[in-house]
């Protein structure tokens, strides 16, 4: 049974009501991806996000009346079963950090009802020949303690964000106005024929972007002087710690190495001595200080000695209260800085390593 005509023109005339908290979700949604995993764990990758327009949703529902899968009854079940008002894409450079950002998105946010957010991995060229769709969609729900202030109408509204590479992306969004839109009965066989052509091309451009990014890493390698940005600083302290991904957590560590004035590795090892650099010293800092936190109940700020927090506990060690006491209200988006709670528990840390040597004593 094809969808009413009414519940069509109620489900639009709600939308054009509610689509300005669509957008500020998106936004909101965009803002966490952008900050806390491209930028956090410097994947090279590029965030936008969007709305549907009232007149994209219409199209939307008027294609859905002619199909006898989506027969809506309600507007409550458009609403439902429509989970992309909000979408944000996240294109990344190589192909290879599709699945980081998907782990980041799951611990991020939440599906429906406080559950694990809803991953469909989709890679079409299993199935047919001449599509080279390729996509993670991840529906996620805002967590509770994002849900304050100006966000907290957004409790139950969901976003879709969608992982793909930068060259998946232009198939995708070619794909999607030919194949997925079609004008007057879809694709023909030239069409189809170029399609797949293109789609050649996107994979091979993949692994070509990913031996040019490998050979720019290798390059930066032997740069001198200051950082450049943070990805330079990861691939000039990665033959330090060969066996961490200094990727993960990066933003983190390269804001602090910024912020006391240790931006290249001679000020890094004139500030905090050699053994900073140290894959052992920092695996024995990191452990001493996780088993603090476990005592304190407060694992949930446990540093990952396969990461970049090998030189933020450096970092710590030495700077730890100067980091809190530098602004101790410090706040990211309208949360606390994560550093600023690491930076007081190892503060808390270094207190109880001196009580225990003067009791000791």
């Amino acid at each position: 049974m094809p969808i009413a005509e009414k519940v069509i023109r109620d489900a639009v005339a709600r939308y054009d009501r509610e689509r300005d908290r669509y957008l500020k979700l998106a936004a909101r949604v965009s803002d966490i991806c952008r900050s806390s995993i491209v930028e956090d764990n410097a994947i090279r990758a590029q965030v936008t996000f969007r709305t549907k327009t009232v007149r994209s949703f219409e199209g939307k529902l008027k294609r859905f009346a002619r199909r006898p899968d989506k027969n809506y009854v309600s507007v409550d079940e458009v609403f439902t079963g429509v989970g992309d008002f909000a979408g944000v894409r996240i294109a990344t450079y190589r192909p290879e950090d599709e699945r980081r950002v998907t782990d980041e998105i799951k611990r991020l946010f939440e599906g429906e009802s406080s559950t694990e957010v809803l991953v469909d991995k989709k890679d079409k060229l299993a199935v047919n020949s001449y599509q080279f769709y390729r996509a993670t969609h991840c529906q996620v729900f805002l967590r509770e303690d994002d849900l304050v202030g100006n966000y907290e109408n957004l409790r139950g509204t969901s976003c879709e964000i969608q992982v793909c590479s930068m060259m998946a992306h232009v198939w995708n969004e070619i794909e999607h106005d030919i194949g997925y839109k079609p004008e007057g009965g879809g694709p023909g066989e030239a069409e189809k024929g170029l399609l797949e052509a293109l789609g050649h091309l996107t994979r091979s451009g993949d692994a070509a972007i990913s031996r040019l990014l490998a050979a720019n890493a290798a390059r930066m390698q032997e740069n001198v002087g200051d950082f450049v940005d943070v990805h330079d600083f990861v691939a000039r302290l990665r033959p330090y710690f060969p066996e961490a991904d200094l990727s993960v957590n990066a933003g983190q560590a390269f804001d602090e190495v910024v912020q006391q004035g240790l931006n290249s590795v001679v000020k890094l090892k004139a500030s905090l001595g050699e053994e900073a650099l140290n894959p052992a010293v920092s695996a024995k800092r990191i452990e001493a200080f996780n088993r603090y936190l476990g005592t304190v109940e407060s694992g949930e700020y446990a540093l990952n000695p396969a990461s970049a927090d090998v030189l933020t506990v450096a970092i710590l060690d030495k700077f730890s209260e100067a980091i809190f006491e530098r602004n101790p209200s410090d706040r990211v988006k309208g949360r606390p800085a994560r550093i600023l709670y690491i930076a007081r528990l190892y503060d808390r840390f270094l207190e109880s390593l001196r009580t225990s040597e003067l009791d000791a004593a």
